[in-house]
């Protein structure tokens, strides 16, 4: 519960307010007004992953566990880091990426085993059989705080290897199997106005 007020405290003052249904390019998904940054919160009531911010971490997404894995090379880049300690992605219109900084952007992807997964740093390094293109943002319903950010199949959540590192976020596609311990959300969009971080 403590986790659960922190991380909307965390996600109010990051973000500028953004209901929910079931549910990328190296550089973030343009539209009329720009990239679009916004960060998510899962939706499962009366679950342990209800309420969770979406984090980028190692490669990979999840719900709870520690913050997101950040860089910024200060020595170079100085006050112009962002601060690199929530997670803020970009688009959604079809494709998506994270809210960076870094040269070339960093792509979010759903990889062939279903796990919601994001390129690395100067890398477009994408696994063969990868969905690039499933991704769909709905904007809040009038008088709702909340936009929506879909994946055409769905997402899910698994318990993560390690108990610390929270659930991890997959996309429900053909041929994946999930255990019993996984959690189908809704991906609630928190509008933003900046990056998040040099690079995640």
């Amino acid at each position: 519960m403590k986790y659960t007020i922190t991380a909307l405290a965390l996600v109010g003052a990051v973000f500028a307010g953004a209901c929910p249904k079931p549910s990328p390019s190296p550089t973030p998904s343009p539209t009329p007004e720009g990239p679009s940054y916004f960060g998510v919160i899962s939706a499962r009531s009366a679950s342990p992953i209800h309420l969770r911010a979406l984090t980028a971490r190692g490669g990979k997404f999840y719900l709870g566990g520690p913050g997101p894995s950040s860089y910024c090379p200060v020595a170079q880049v100085g006050a112009a880091c962002p601060p690199g300690n929530e997670t803020v992605l970009a688009g959604g219109y079809k494709t998506l990426s994270l809210g960076v900084i870094v040269p070339g952007g960093q792509q979010v992807y759903v990889a062939p085993d279903g796990a919601l997964s994001y390129t690395g740093a100067h890398s477009a390094y994408i696994p063969p059989g990868s969905i690039v293109d499933g991704f769909s943002r709905e904007a809040p319903a009038a008088g709702a705080q909340f936009g929506v950010l879909n994946f055409d199949t769905g997402f899910v959540a698994c318990p993560a290897a390690a108990a610390d590192q929270g659930y991890q976020v997959f996309g429900q596609v053909d041929g994946a199997t999930f255990g019993d311990g996984c959690l189908g959300f809704n991906a609630l969009a928190v509008a933003g106005d900046k990056p998040g971080a040099w690079q995640y």
